[in-house]
């Protein structure tokens, strides 16, 4: 029997993809005196796209996702149509990984192009070196689980390095960067303007140094790098200028045209030490020497604040009382709703050493004017303990707000880093001159606009063009 059976199958053809097994069950499909076929057991890749049904006994394969029906007799078609379509299939998820993802690409100069993603490990690499240093993010936030969720999700292909990996990483980024930086500004063609500060840390009592560089690229676009930031041992001018020539030395620079400092003394004889250090300065040095625009304004108007009005001190004294407690805080706040004063900013006080701080707290004060009436109503101790401010007072405070208004914009002006300004220099400066002189004219203002032109006079009296 064995042998009768082998000889009525020999002529059976079936797939590579088919295999013989027992299958006892009759298709829906045939007949039932039809005799029972044994069915192949499918196990190639693309029957996971294809839900088998048979059709009048025929074997037949339907799309999971385009539902389209394809034969899949083994005896005579066979299954190549399947694996076909599978590929091909438009609708199959599979095949939408292989289609190539459009990117919007930025340029310098503010136009856009679209070009063709491409995964590129070492760019992704470098971004997230990048977001670590400019963010200022700690090491370990590259194993926060929210961390690797939101790159798993950016791409799966994204293998998110150990905290480890990433400290070794920022150093050999930051040593590409430094060579890249020592490269352009060796070059002899590319001009470099330098700034330099120091302070002394209250806690501690260490004196520290902090230098600058700023230039242009080809691209015309403004840079600034931090090329040196350490401590020092003095702030004798002669300290100071050795460690700018140390630092210049250190990094190669060859051409240097202007060096910008504050008006303190010591920054004098340095500024005389590098002019006598330093070979080929542009115009014998002659412009080297940059006193800083915003340091002056300070010097200036400190030197008014220092007659300070009586209404001035009356205002300052009733903000500092207010926000001596919580209490007196929050019955303040309480007093703005109950006149109906609606602000998003709240009474600040004001640093004795900062001209900014006091504009700032008149700027806010005076816009309280009718809470400071209802307080006054509420709180019986506030007459007593200190000197109310009137309407008069008001009056003149907003006067000073108007009066200091012009110092705070040109001092955020000359402040930014991020256009050149040396071109607004003369117009700036007369402008100050200006606007000191006609506020002058106010009995209010004589006196403190008459020390404001004097310090004025003292560094910008005489321009040498």
């Amino acid at each position: 029997m064995v042998d009768n059976w082998v000889d009525n199958n020999e002529s059976t053809q079936f797939d590579d993809d088919d295999v013989f097994v027992d299958n006892t069950q009759q298709e829906i499909n045939e007949e039932p005196t039809q005799k029972r076929k044994r069915v192949g057991k499918t196990r190639s890749d693309f029957w996971k796209s294809f839900e088998k049904i048979f059709i009048d006994g025929v074997r037949h394969g339907k799309c999971k996702w385009c539902e389209r029906v394809l034969k899949a007799d083994g005896n005579n078609t066979g299954t190549s149509s399947l694996n076909k379509h599978a590929k091909n299939c438009k609708q199959n998820p599979e095949n939408l990984k292989n289609q190539q993802t459009l990117q919007f690409k930025k340029e310098p100069t503010g136009e856009g192009s679209v070009s063709t993603w491409k995964h590129d490990d070492k760019r992704i690499k470098k971004a997230m070196l990048n977001l670590f240093v400019v963010g200022g993010l700690p090491f370990k936030f590259v194993e926060n689980e929210a961390f690797i969720e939101y790159t798993n999700a950016l791409n799966g292909k994204v293998v998110v390095p150990c905290r480890t990996t990433i400290s070794k990483k920022v150093s050999l980024y930051y040593q590409e960067e430094r060579n890249k930086l020592v490269i352009f500004l060796c070059n002899p063609l590319n001009m470099v303007h330098l700034t330099t500060d120091c302070w002394t840390s209250p806690s501690k009592r260490v004196h520290y140094i902090v230098i600058t560089a700023h230039f242009i690229d080809d691209n015309w676009e403004m840079h600034k790098r931090i090329i040196n930031f350490k401590e020092l041992d003095s702030q004798r001018g002669e300290d100071i200028g050795k460690e700018v020539l140390k630092c210049i030395q250190g990094w190669g620079i060859k051409n240097i045209m202007t060096c910008t400092v504050d008006n303190a003394s010591s920054n004098d004889k340095a500024i005389e030490f590098l002019k006598n250090k330093l070979p080929n300065l542009y115009n014998e040095g002659k412009h080297f020497h940059i006193r800083c625009m915003a340091h002056i304004i300070n010097l200036i108007v400190r030197d008014g604040m220092n007659k300070i009005d009586e209404s001035v001190k009356c205002l300052q004294d009733a903000v500092r009382y207010i926000r001596k407690s919580t209490q007196r805080i929050a019955l303040f706040k309480k007093c703005m709703k109950a006149v109906g004063v609606e602000s998003t900013k709240f009474l600040c006080n004001d640093c004795p050493t900062r001209w900014n701080s006091t504009y700032d707290l008149l700027k806010i004060a005076v816009d309280l004017e009718k809470a400071f009436y209802e307080y006054e109503m509420e709180d019986r101790s506030f007459a007593r303990d200190v000197v109310t401010p009137v309407s008069e007072d008001f009056v003149t405070c907003r006067a000073m707000v108007s009066f200091l208004e012009k110092f705070k914009v040109k001092t955020e002006l000359v402040s930014t880093t991020s256009k050149p300004l040396a071109n607004r220099f003369f117009r700036e400066v007369c402008g100050i001159y200006k606007h000191i002189r006609v506020w002058s004219k106010n009995k209010r203002f004589y006196s403190i606009g008459k020390d404001m032109i004097d310090k004025y006079e003292k560094y910008w009296g005489d321009f040498e063009i």
